[in-house]
Protein backbone atom coordinates (compact mmCIF):
# COMPACT_ATOMS: atom_id res chain seq x y z
CA UNK A 1 0.00 0.00 0.00
CA UNK A 2 1.53 3.46 -0.69
CA UNK A 3 1.37 5.73 2.20
CA UNK A 4 -0.10 9.11 1.40
CA UNK A 5 0.92 12.49 3.47
CA UNK A 6 -1.93 14.83 4.69
CA UNK A 7 -0.69 17.99 4.59
CA UNK A 8 -1.63 20.93 5.82
CA UNK A 9 -2.33 22.31 2.80
CA UNK A 10 -5.63 19.99 1.81
CA UNK A 11 -3.11 18.70 -1.21
CA UNK A 12 -1.73 15.05 -0.27
CA UNK A 13 0.89 13.60 -1.08
CA UNK A 14 3.39 10.82 -1.87
CA UNK A 15 6.10 11.55 0.69
CA UNK A 16 6.01 15.01 3.54
CA UNK A 17 6.23 18.29 2.30
CA UNK A 18 6.06 19.81 5.12
CA UNK A 19 6.91 19.82 8.90
CA UNK A 20 3.46 18.89 9.51
CA UNK A 21 1.57 15.69 8.14
CA UNK A 22 -0.90 13.36 8.71
CA UNK A 23 -0.80 9.87 7.80
CA UNK A 24 -3.24 6.64 8.10
CA UNK A 25 -1.03 3.42 8.58
CA UNK A 26 -4.48 1.17 8.55
CA UNK A 27 -4.20 0.74 12.08
CA UNK A 28 -4.08 4.10 13.52
CA UNK A 29 -3.14 8.43 12.35
CA UNK A 30 0.61 9.30 12.72
CA UNK A 31 0.74 13.09 13.55
CA UNK A 32 4.41 14.33 12.54
CA UNK A 33 5.19 16.36 15.59
CA UNK A 34 4.17 16.56 19.08
CA UNK A 35 1.88 13.45 19.48
CA UNK A 36 1.92 13.40 23.25
CA UNK A 37 -1.06 11.46 23.39
CA UNK A 38 0.43 8.75 25.30
CA UNK A 39 2.22 10.70 27.83
CA UNK A 40 -1.34 12.69 28.89
CA UNK A 41 -2.61 8.96 28.85
CA UNK A 42 -0.05 7.64 31.38
CA UNK A 43 0.13 10.74 33.54
CA UNK A 44 -3.85 10.32 34.28
CA UNK A 45 -3.55 7.07 35.25
CA UNK A 46 -0.64 7.70 37.56
CA UNK A 47 -3.09 10.53 38.64
CA UNK A 48 -5.37 7.97 39.45
CA UNK A 49 -2.93 5.64 41.47
CA UNK A 50 -1.94 9.15 43.60
CA UNK A 51 -5.94 9.33 44.01
CA UNK A 52 -6.76 6.04 45.32
CA UNK A 53 -3.46 6.15 47.36
CA UNK A 54 -4.85 9.14 49.49
CA UNK A 55 -8.31 7.79 49.98
CA UNK A 56 -7.04 3.92 50.81
CA UNK A 57 -4.19 5.06 53.16
CA UNK A 58 -1.98 3.50 50.34
CA UNK A 59 -2.62 1.85 47.20
CA UNK A 60 -2.21 -1.73 47.99
CA UNK A 61 -4.92 -1.03 49.95
CA UNK A 62 -7.18 -0.59 47.03
CA UNK A 63 -5.10 -2.86 44.97
CA UNK A 64 -6.51 -5.84 47.56
CA UNK A 65 -9.94 -4.54 47.82
CA UNK A 66 -10.49 -4.82 43.58
CA UNK A 67 -9.40 -8.36 43.96
CA UNK A 68 -13.13 -10.32 43.77
CA UNK A 69 -15.28 -7.02 44.00
CA UNK A 70 -18.55 -7.72 42.46
CA UNK A 71 -18.95 -5.60 38.88
CA UNK A 72 -21.67 -3.59 39.84
CA UNK A 73 -19.18 -1.47 42.26
CA UNK A 74 -17.24 -0.11 39.46
CA UNK A 75 -19.24 0.15 36.86
CA UNK A 76 -23.14 0.43 37.24
CA UNK A 77 -24.46 3.65 36.62
CA UNK A 78 -20.77 4.59 34.29
CA UNK A 79 -20.70 2.08 31.89
CA UNK A 80 -23.29 0.84 29.57
CA UNK A 81 -21.82 -3.01 29.96
CA UNK A 82 -23.49 -3.42 32.70
CA UNK A 83 -27.21 -3.74 32.71
CA UNK A 84 -28.36 -2.27 36.12
CA UNK A 85 -30.90 0.68 37.06
CA UNK A 86 -30.80 3.26 39.01
CA UNK A 87 -33.67 1.57 41.47
CA UNK A 88 -31.74 -1.99 41.31
CA UNK A 89 -28.21 0.40 42.34
CA UNK A 90 -29.74 1.93 45.16
CA UNK A 91 -30.98 -1.58 46.49
CA UNK A 92 -27.38 -2.88 46.51
CA UNK A 93 -26.14 0.31 48.25
CA UNK A 94 -28.93 0.21 50.92
CA UNK A 95 -28.29 -3.96 51.23
CA UNK A 96 -24.86 -2.81 51.87
CA UNK A 97 -25.19 -1.04 55.15
CA UNK A 98 -23.06 1.78 56.40
CA UNK A 99 -20.39 0.35 54.97
CA UNK A 100 -16.88 3.14 54.75
CA UNK A 101 -15.04 0.93 52.84
CA UNK A 102 -17.48 0.08 50.11
CA UNK A 103 -17.99 4.25 50.13
CA UNK A 104 -14.62 4.82 49.67
CA UNK A 105 -14.51 2.33 46.51
CA UNK A 106 -17.60 4.04 45.26
CA UNK A 107 -16.24 7.33 45.66
CA UNK A 108 -12.72 6.21 44.15
CA UNK A 109 -14.37 4.65 41.13
CA UNK A 110 -16.34 8.19 40.39
CA UNK A 111 -13.36 9.72 41.05
CA UNK A 112 -11.57 7.86 38.03
CA UNK A 113 -14.49 7.97 35.71
CA UNK A 114 -13.96 11.50 35.56
CA UNK A 115 -9.96 11.05 34.31
CA UNK A 116 -11.27 8.27 32.11
CA UNK A 117 -13.67 10.48 30.83
CA UNK A 118 -10.70 13.17 30.17
CA UNK A 119 -8.65 10.91 28.08
CA UNK A 120 -11.10 9.26 25.89
CA UNK A 121 -11.94 12.88 25.03
CA UNK A 122 -8.72 13.83 24.02
CA UNK A 123 -7.88 10.25 22.23
CA UNK A 124 -11.51 10.84 20.44
CA UNK A 125 -9.51 15.13 19.43
CA UNK A 126 -6.49 13.14 17.99
CA UNK A 127 -9.02 11.27 15.74
CA UNK A 128 -10.98 13.77 14.28
CA UNK A 129 -7.91 16.80 14.09
CA UNK A 130 -6.63 13.19 11.90
CA UNK A 131 -10.27 12.71 9.94
CA UNK A 132 -10.18 16.13 9.41
CA UNK A 133 -6.34 16.28 7.05
CA UNK A 134 -7.72 13.05 5.66
CA UNK A 135 -10.75 14.26 4.43
CA UNK A 136 -9.67 17.63 3.30
CA UNK A 137 -6.85 16.33 1.34
CA UNK A 138 -8.32 13.05 -0.26
CA UNK A 139 -11.93 14.97 -1.28
CA UNK A 140 -11.17 17.56 -3.99
CA UNK A 141 -14.69 18.43 -3.77
CA UNK A 142 -15.42 19.28 -7.31
CA UNK A 143 -17.93 18.60 -9.69
CA UNK A 144 -15.96 18.31 -12.51
CA UNK A 145 -12.70 17.67 -13.60
CA UNK A 146 -11.87 21.21 -14.81
CA UNK A 147 -12.14 24.09 -12.49
CA UNK A 148 -13.96 27.19 -13.51
CA UNK A 149 -11.54 29.33 -14.39
CA UNK A 150 -7.86 28.12 -14.45
CA UNK A 151 -6.57 30.55 -11.92
CA UNK A 152 -8.47 31.83 -8.31
CA UNK A 153 -10.47 30.30 -6.06
CA UNK A 154 -13.53 28.99 -6.04
CA UNK A 155 -15.72 27.26 -2.78
CA UNK A 156 -17.64 23.94 -2.91
CA UNK A 157 -20.70 23.03 -0.29
CA UNK A 158 -22.31 20.34 -0.45
CA UNK A 159 -22.50 16.85 1.52
CA UNK A 160 -18.82 16.55 1.81
CA UNK A 161 -18.19 19.65 2.65
CA UNK A 162 -21.31 19.25 5.14
CA UNK A 163 -19.48 16.10 6.53
CA UNK A 164 -16.42 17.60 6.80
CA UNK A 165 -17.53 20.53 9.32
CA UNK A 166 -19.35 17.64 11.20
CA UNK A 167 -16.30 16.90 12.47
CA UNK A 168 -14.97 20.05 13.23
CA UNK A 169 -17.68 20.92 15.09
CA UNK A 170 -17.42 17.71 16.93
CA UNK A 171 -13.93 18.49 17.29
CA UNK A 172 -14.10 22.22 19.16
CA UNK A 173 -16.87 21.01 21.37
CA UNK A 174 -15.03 18.21 22.34
CA UNK A 175 -11.77 20.26 22.86
CA UNK A 176 -14.10 22.87 25.09
CA UNK A 177 -15.47 19.62 27.21
CA UNK A 178 -11.64 18.57 27.89
CA UNK A 179 -11.75 22.33 29.69
CA UNK A 180 -14.66 21.87 31.19
CA UNK A 181 -13.23 17.99 32.68
CA UNK A 182 -10.07 19.44 33.63
CA UNK A 183 -11.56 21.97 36.18
CA UNK A 184 -13.86 19.07 37.49
CA UNK A 185 -10.96 16.82 38.13
CA UNK A 186 -9.05 19.57 39.57
CA UNK A 187 -11.08 20.83 42.00
CA UNK A 188 -11.94 17.21 43.20
CA UNK A 189 -8.42 16.49 43.47
CA UNK A 190 -7.54 19.49 45.58
CA UNK A 191 -10.74 18.58 47.87
CA UNK A 192 -10.61 14.71 47.68
CA UNK A 193 -13.77 13.32 50.03
CA UNK A 194 -11.83 12.44 53.59
CA UNK A 195 -15.36 11.27 55.60
CA UNK A 196 -17.16 8.24 54.52
CA UNK A 197 -20.27 7.91 56.89
CA UNK A 198 -22.42 7.66 53.26
CA UNK A 199 -21.73 7.03 49.80
CA UNK A 200 -20.66 10.83 48.84
CA UNK A 201 -21.55 13.31 45.58
CA UNK A 202 -18.53 14.54 43.72
CA UNK A 203 -17.95 17.50 45.29
CA UNK A 204 -16.70 19.19 41.43
CA UNK A 205 -20.51 18.15 39.71
CA UNK A 206 -21.40 21.18 39.06
CA UNK A 207 -17.82 23.02 38.52
CA UNK A 208 -16.81 24.30 34.91
CA UNK A 209 -13.84 26.21 33.01
CA UNK A 210 -15.25 29.40 34.10
CA UNK A 211 -14.83 28.24 38.24
CA UNK A 212 -10.84 28.01 37.63
CA UNK A 213 -10.90 30.68 40.22
CA UNK A 214 -11.65 27.84 42.78
CA UNK A 215 -8.85 26.07 42.15
CA UNK A 216 -5.52 26.46 43.44
CA UNK A 217 -4.00 26.23 39.75
CA UNK A 218 -6.19 29.24 38.43
CA UNK A 219 -4.16 31.53 36.64
CA UNK A 220 -0.78 28.65 36.76
CA UNK A 221 1.47 29.67 33.75
CA UNK A 222 1.99 26.37 30.89
CA UNK A 223 -1.21 25.29 32.47
CA UNK A 224 -4.95 25.30 31.00
CA UNK A 225 -5.81 27.74 33.39
CA UNK A 226 -3.23 30.54 32.62
CA UNK A 227 -5.18 33.93 32.48
CA UNK A 228 -5.91 34.84 29.13
CA UNK A 229 -4.36 32.50 26.18
CA UNK A 230 -5.38 33.52 23.20
CA UNK A 231 -5.86 29.68 21.67
CA UNK A 232 -7.89 28.95 24.01
CA UNK A 233 -9.91 31.60 24.55
CA UNK A 234 -10.34 30.63 19.52
CA UNK A 235 -11.30 27.24 21.09
CA UNK A 236 -14.12 28.78 23.12
CA UNK A 237 -15.60 31.19 20.90
CA UNK A 238 -15.66 28.74 17.87
CA UNK A 239 -17.11 26.22 20.13
CA UNK A 240 -20.09 29.02 21.53
CA UNK A 241 -20.61 30.13 17.72
CA UNK A 242 -21.17 26.10 16.95
CA UNK A 243 -23.43 25.39 20.02
CA UNK A 244 -25.15 28.97 19.75
CA UNK A 245 -25.06 29.55 16.31
CA UNK A 246 -24.89 26.28 14.64
CA UNK A 247 -21.40 26.92 12.81
CA UNK A 248 -18.64 29.63 12.30
CA UNK A 249 -20.09 29.83 9.09
CA UNK A 250 -23.60 30.96 7.65
CA UNK A 251 -23.30 28.24 4.68
CA UNK A 252 -20.07 25.86 5.30
CA UNK A 253 -17.57 25.94 2.13
CA UNK A 254 -13.96 24.59 1.53
CA UNK A 255 -12.06 27.02 -0.88
CA UNK A 256 -10.06 25.28 -3.83
CA UNK A 257 -7.20 27.21 -5.09
CA UNK A 258 -6.08 27.39 -8.61
CA UNK A 259 -3.31 27.92 -10.45
CA UNK A 260 -3.00 27.10 -14.45
CA UNK A 261 -6.04 24.44 -13.95
CA UNK A 262 -4.00 22.74 -10.98
CA UNK A 263 -5.13 22.72 -7.34
CA UNK A 264 -2.66 24.20 -5.01
CA UNK A 265 -4.42 24.74 -1.85
CA UNK A 266 -7.95 23.58 0.09
CA UNK A 267 -8.76 25.76 3.12
CA UNK A 268 -11.79 26.61 4.92
CA UNK A 269 -11.99 30.44 6.64
CA UNK A 270 -12.43 31.47 10.12
CA UNK A 271 -13.86 34.41 11.02
CA UNK A 272 -11.72 37.38 11.94
CA UNK A 273 -10.22 37.27 15.81
CA UNK A 274 -8.70 40.37 17.69
CA UNK A 275 -5.36 39.74 19.29
CA UNK A 276 -7.44 38.41 22.58
CA UNK A 277 -9.09 35.30 20.61
CA UNK A 278 -12.74 37.30 20.41
CA UNK A 279 -14.20 36.57 17.41
CA UNK A 280 -15.16 40.65 15.55
CA UNK A 281 -18.28 41.80 15.76
CA UNK A 282 -20.21 44.82 14.74
CA UNK A 283 -23.89 45.51 15.96
CA UNK A 284 -25.36 41.68 15.20
CA UNK A 285 -22.40 41.10 12.61
CA UNK A 286 -20.14 38.49 13.88
CA UNK A 287 -18.76 36.82 10.46
CA UNK A 288 -16.21 38.65 8.82
CA UNK A 289 -13.29 37.10 6.72
CA UNK A 290 -11.15 40.13 6.12
CA UNK A 291 -8.17 38.34 8.17
CA UNK A 292 -7.91 35.37 5.65
CA UNK A 293 -7.29 33.17 8.58
CA UNK A 294 -7.46 29.52 7.93
CA UNK A 295 -8.78 26.64 9.81
CA UNK A 296 -6.22 23.90 8.54
CA UNK A 297 -3.75 26.49 8.86
CA UNK A 298 -3.92 27.56 12.63
CA UNK A 299 -5.56 24.02 13.64
CA UNK A 300 -2.28 22.79 14.96
CA UNK A 301 -0.54 25.04 16.67
CA UNK A 302 -4.03 24.85 18.57
CA UNK A 303 -4.35 21.60 19.19
CA UNK A 304 -0.40 20.90 20.20
CA UNK A 305 -0.65 23.97 22.38
CA UNK A 306 -3.78 22.57 24.25
CA UNK A 307 -1.83 19.26 24.66
CA UNK A 308 1.09 20.68 26.00
CA UNK A 309 -1.48 22.66 28.47
CA UNK A 310 -3.41 19.73 29.45
CA UNK A 311 -0.36 17.48 29.67
CA UNK A 312 1.32 20.15 32.20
CA UNK A 313 -1.86 20.62 34.07
CA UNK A 314 -2.40 17.26 35.15
CA UNK A 315 1.44 17.14 36.24
CA UNK A 316 0.86 20.08 38.35
CA UNK A 317 -2.46 18.12 40.23
CA UNK A 318 0.03 14.76 40.62
CA UNK A 319 2.78 17.03 41.86
CA UNK A 320 0.20 18.34 44.35
CA UNK A 321 -0.91 15.59 45.69
CA UNK A 322 2.48 13.58 46.13
CA UNK A 323 3.57 16.75 48.37
CA UNK A 324 0.41 15.92 50.10
CA UNK A 325 1.08 12.30 50.59
CA UNK A 326 4.61 12.45 51.73
CA UNK A 327 5.27 15.54 53.31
Amino acid sequence: MNTQFYNINGIPSPKPESDFWVTNNGVDFVISKNDIIGDIDMNCIMLQHEVGNIIFDGIEKLHSMQLGMPMWIPYAGIDGDLKVSKEQFEILINKSGANTELYKLLYYYDVSNLIGTFQNSVQETKTLFCQFYEELNTNSFMFTNQPIEPNGIMFASGRLVTSIFSKVNHLFISLYSQLDFLAKITYEVENLQSIFNTYPKLKSSKILFGDSKKTKLHELENTVFEKSVKNIKIIQALRNEIVHNASFENIPKVFQHFENNKMIEKFIFLPDFDDDGIIKTFKSRKRFFGMDIKLNIILPDLIFDLWKRQLETIKELKKAMGNTIYN
